[in-house]
């Protein structure tokens, strides 16, 4: 006989549910910075600074975190039992992350807003490096 029941646990489908939606939080965070970023490109008059403190972009970013904590915390609660505790160590993880990535990212909107593309740019860092001819030890030249 079967003696597991056939239903899934709430807390998988907590797990699940809550990926999904921070997924599509930040995917419409993602659509809105994007959508900032090409109106300062656009804009006739050159201005220092990316508006990116408006209310849907923080609302947006707000929706983005919560559903980070709570799949984090729900992730969590399926090792300990105590559901407290998970939440706990969830938003112990994920509130000072999206606090410090929020900074950050004013920081790299200025500097994209005061020097340009190319200062944000990492690909262009490694051009010269990648360029060169590095032998391989392994082929033998004979």
């Amino acid at each position: 006989m079967i003696s597991e029941p056939l239903v899934v646990s709430p807390i998988y489908i907590v797990v699940v549910a809550s990926t999904v939606f921070a997924v599509l939080w930040g995917i419409i965070f993602k659509d809105m910075l994007e959508y900032q970023v090409a109106v300062w490109n656009n804009s006739p008059q050159p201005s220092t600074s990316i508006i990116y403190k408006t209310p849907n972009l923080i609302i947006a970013y707000l929706g983005m975190t919560l559903f980070i904590s709570l799949s984090v915390s729900s992730s969590l609660a399926v090792f300990f039992p105590v559901y407290w505790i998970a939440g706990l160590m969830g938003l112990i993880v994920v509130i000072p992350t999206a606090l410090l990535i929020w900074v950050q990212l004013g920081s790299m909107l200025n500097l994209l807003a005061t020097k340009g593309y190319e200062s944000i740019d990492i690909d262009t860092l490694f051009v010269d490096k990648s360029a060169e001819k590095v032998p391989n030890p392994t082929v033998s030249k004979s």
